[in-house]
């Protein structure tokens, strides 16, 4: 199966890049390349930093239902995590919870819980920002050609309105398991009943660690806090990517596209899992730079080397730095999936 998740994302990566790349010299792409303002480097890596350490600080709250657990002591679950993301199959939440219950002795089911409504929260900031976008430039929500190709736009709204769907399903659920524990719990049994005891009762574990872990949800203060830091965490994600704007000399832009790019990375890397985001990150910046703005291609496929290549170095660094600061061996990180 691992083999599997491998080719597939490799064909994806191969097409994706091809696509990229199909219609850029190498003699394009290197003055480009050559002409790009290094410095604007700098002002991205604090955003960076800024983005992981509010998502180990985000995390810490999520986590009080469970157990207090300092944010210092999340940062490095969280960079060996995203680090791991890159790998084929994403692992990386996995290896998240993983080193998070052995360090802090929390089971696996309520710490990877912990990361399901992080990502919850998380989904729901991306639908607020395809909302904010459509309140930036409301002609989008129309048949006006105001952004270039509107198939894609409208494209990018059908994937906030699947979204939403599926944030509001999951709430529901989540609604469920804090307040009508009992009800859920007989309907997993019932799903549950062809399979060995053994399996039931792992199923049924794993829900009440999970139930455990939501409860903080019921904590309107905490909740709050938790809104405002995935608010302020995710200003830093979409920022990182603006001083690459001025790196390339297209601050001319609108910042609404910069929103429209950072959906599009979001979505690709989402929907077509490549590993380490290879071609599918390079294609959504040739779709929202040259496609949607009209941007050189040249341009567009050097822009996306380049952030693809700076945030894809900070998350290795980081999570390498912190795999020999806190001693873990590849063996340690195998357990997580094995």
């Amino acid at each position: 199966m691992k083999k599997k998740h491998l080719y597939i994302g490799l064909i994806i990566a191969f097409l994706a890049c091809y696509y990229t790349f199909r219609n850029v010299s190498i003699k394009e792409l290197s003055d480009a390349l050559s002409s790009m303002h290094y410095i604007y480097l700098l002002p991205a890596l604090l955003f960076y930093v800024a983005f992981y350490y509010m998502r180990a600080v985000r995390w810490k709250y999520l986590l009080l239902s469970v157990k207090e657990v300092h944010h210092y002591r999340l940062f490095s679950p969280v960079m060996i995590g995203f680090m791991a993301n890159m790998l084929p199959a994403r692992l990386g939440e996995l290896i998240r919870a993983f080193l998070l219950g052995k360090r802090e002795n929390i089971s696996f089911s309520s710490s990877f819980a912990t990361i399901v409504v992080e990502r919850m929260f998380d989904m729901s900031f991306i639908l607020l920002m395809i909302g904010s976008l459509l309140f930036l430039q409301p002609e989008l929500s129309g048949n006006k050609r105001a952004l270039g190709d509107p198939a894609m736009i409208e494209k990018i709204v059908m994937f906030g309105w699947i979204g939403l769907a599926i944030i509001v399903l999951f709430t529901l659920f989540t609604m469920l398991l804090i307040y009508r524990q009992e009800l859920v719990i007989s309907w997993m049994k019932f799903i549950c009943r062809p399979f060995s005891e053994s399996m039931q009762t792992k199923v049924l574990d794993s829900l009440t660690a999970v139930t455990e872990a939501l409860y903080i949800l019921k904590d309107f203060k905490t909740t709050l806090i938790v809104i405002l830091l995935s608010g302020v965490l995710w200003t830093f994600s979409l920022l990182t990517y603006y001083p690459f704007y001025y790196a390339f000399d297209l601050q001319y832009l609108p910042f609404s596209s910069l929103i429209i790019l950072f959906i599009l990375i979001c979505i690709f890397i989402t929907v077509f899992p490549t590993p380490g985001f290879i071609g599918s990150f390079q294609a959504a910046c040739m779709v929202g730079l040259h496609d949607i703005f009209g941007v050189p291609e040249a341009t567009a496929a050097s822009y996306g080397i380049v952030t693809w290549a700076f945030s894809m170095g900070v998350t290795t660094i980081g999570g390498i730095f912190f795999i020999i600061k806190d001693n873990i061996s590849m063996k340690d990180l195998n357990k997580a999936y094995s």
